[in-house]
């Protein structure tokens, strides 16, 4: 099943929410900007820079997550001895 995202040219204030979803749901800078028709990703990071997750915080959760799928050495050394 693809997704369709939808241009969205609205003043009623309609687009800050759905920019929210956009961003919360990991779209990319350029997807949003491209999908509120905003001349350039500029514009949009101007707007919603305070919706995307700190760079700091995104980048520790990468190496987190990375370090709990690599097994320790206890770990290898426990398989090799069954």
């Amino acid at each position: 099943m693809s997704t369709v995202l939808a241009k969205v040219h609205d003043p009623t204030g309609h687009g800050h929410h759905y920019a929210s979803l956009l961003i919360k749901h990991g779209e990319s800078v350029k997807t949003v900007s491209e999908r509120l028709g905003h001349t350039n990703a500029a514009m949009t990071l101007n707007i919603y820079t305070h919706l995307w997750p700190d760079s700091e915080e995104q980048t520790r959760a990468a190496v987190d997550k990375a370090y709990a799928n690599t097994p320790d050495e206890g770990d290898a050394e426990a398989r090799a001895a069954a």
